[in-house]
C-alpha cells in the first residue's frame, strides 16, 4: 500500500509477521517496476517477456503452450527481482528482495508473482534451491559493484542466470540431473554475453563486471563512461575476453542439448544462438558499441532460427544417441557446491 506522510511517498507491505515502511524515491522507481509485482495471470507473464526478453519470445513460440507459459511466468519472476536490484537504491531494493527470499524460503508469498513461481518449482526440488540462490545473488548485487576476478565473474553469473538454467530444466519437465550443469553453463554464457554488451550502462550504475585482474591499474565508471583512444581499446579487449570466455560455456551447453525432448531442444539452441550472435555483433560494430545498445534484428533473428534447426538435423552430436556427454567439470572450479553445478573438477 501508498501512502502520502509529512511530503513523503512510502510503501507499506506485511510479511512474516513484520512491517516494512519504504520511503519511495520517485527518482529511483517507476511505476512500471511497481506494477510488475501485481502480475497475476499469463497474459501479463506473456507480455513481461514480449517487451523485455526479445530473444528468448521468439525461440519460445515454438514450446508446447504448457511449456510456453511456465517459461514465461519463470521470466516474468526472473525480470521483477532483477529489476528490483537494478531500479531502486539499495536502501529500498533489499528490504523487498529479503521478503522475496523469505517468502520462498516458506514456500508461500502474498505477491502473485512470486506465488506462481512457487507453484511451479516443489519445495524439495532443485529448482527451488536455485531461485533462493538467484535473489541472495541479487541482493549482493544492489548498489556499487566491483568484480575482482573471473572466479568472482563466474559466481555472479552463475547466480543470477546459471540458476534460471536449471529452474527452466523443472519447466521443461526434465528431471535428470546430469543435465544440470550444461543448463547452467548456457546461464552463464547468455550472462557474459549481457555483461560484455552492458559495460557502459553498468558503469552509470556504479557497476563494474569486468574483471579488475584485466587490468594493470584500479578503473573507474568515469573512466569507462569518458573513455576513448588507448583506455578505450583496453577496455573493449576485456569486453573480447568476456565474449572468449563466454563461447567455452555456450559450447559447453551444445553438449548438454541431447539431455532435452526434441522440441525444447529445438528452442533453447534457437535462443542460444540468437543470444550468442550478439558477440559478433558487438566485435563488428565497435564504433557504436559506445553509444548503443547492440542487440540481433528480426532478420538475425530468423537467420539463426533457421540456423538451428539446420544443426539439429545434420549434427549427429545434437541427437540423443549413444553415450549422454560428460560435464567439463574444470568450467564449474569456482561454483563448487552450489546447487546444480558439477563439483568434480
Amino acid at each position: 500500500m501508498r501512502c502520502r506522510l509529512n511530503g513523503g511517498e512510502f510503501i507499506i507491505c506485511a510479511a512474516h509477521g513484520f512491517i516494512f515502511i519504504l520511503e519511495v524515491d520517485e527518482m529511483a522507481v517507476t511505476e512500471q517496476t511497481i506494477d510488475r509485482s501485481l502480475v497475476t495471470g499469463i497474459e501479463e507473464a506473456r507480455a513481461t517477456l514480449a517487451r523485455h526478453g526479445k530473444s528468448f519470445n521468439w525461440a519460445s513460440a515454438l514450446f508446447s503452450r504448457a511449456v510456453a507459459d511456465r517459461a514465461a511466468e519463470l521470466y516474468a519472476f526472473c525480470r521483477y527481482a532483477d529489476d528490483l536490484a537494478d531500479d531502486l537504491d539499495a536502501d529500498l531494493a533489499i528490504p523487498r528482495l529479503k521478503v522475496i527470499s523469505a517468502d520462498l524460503k516458506q514456500g508461500r508469498s502474498p505477491e502473485p508473482i512470486v506465488q506462481n513461481l512457487i507453484k511451479m518449482l516443489e519445495p524439495g526440488w532443485i529448482g527451488m534451491q536455485a531461485a533462493r540462490t538467484l535473489v541472495e545473488t541479487l541482493l549482493a548485487d544492489t548498489g556499487r559493484v566491483r568484480i575482482q576476478s573471473w572466479d568472482d565473474l563466474i559466481r555472479y553469473a552463475y547466480g543470477v542466470a546459471g540458476t534460471v538454467g536449471i529452474m527452466m530444466c523443472d519447466v521443461m519437465g526434465l528431471d535428470d540431473r546430469r543435465a544440470h550443469p550444461f543448463a547452467v553453463d548456457l546461464g552463464i554464457a547468455m550472462q557474459l554475453t549481457n555483461i560484455a554488451r552492458d559495460v557502459v550502462e553498468d558503469a552509470r550504475r556504479d557497476r563494474i563486471y569486468l574483471p579488475a585482474e584485466l587490468f594493470d591499474e584500479h578503473i573507474t565508471p568515469d573512466q569507462i563512461i569518458n573513455s576513448d583512444g588507448l583506455f578505450r581499446e583496453r577496455v573493449f579487449q576485456g569486453v573480447q575476453s568476456i565474449l572468449q570466455r563466454a563461447d567455452r560455456y555456450y559450447r559447453s551447453a551444445d553438449e548438454g542439448l541431447r539431455y532435452l525432448p526434441r522440441r525444447c531442444r529445438l528452442v533453447i539452441l534457437t535462443a542460444a544462438r540468437i543470444y550468442e550472435a550478439i558477440g559478433p555483433n558487438i566485435i563488428r560494430d565497435r564504433q557504436d558499441y559506445w553509444h548503443n545498445r547492440i542487440y540481433v534484428g528480426f532478420l538475425g533473428k530468423f537467420f539463426h532460427t533457421m540456423r538451428a534447426i539446420s544443426s539439429l538435423t545434420v549434427n549427429p552430436k545434437l541427437w540423443h544417441l549413444g553415450r549422454l556427454p560428460v560435464h567439463n567439470g574444470e568450467l564449474h572450479r569456482a561454483l563448487h557446491g552450489l546447487p546444480g553445478a558439477n563439483s568434480e573438477t
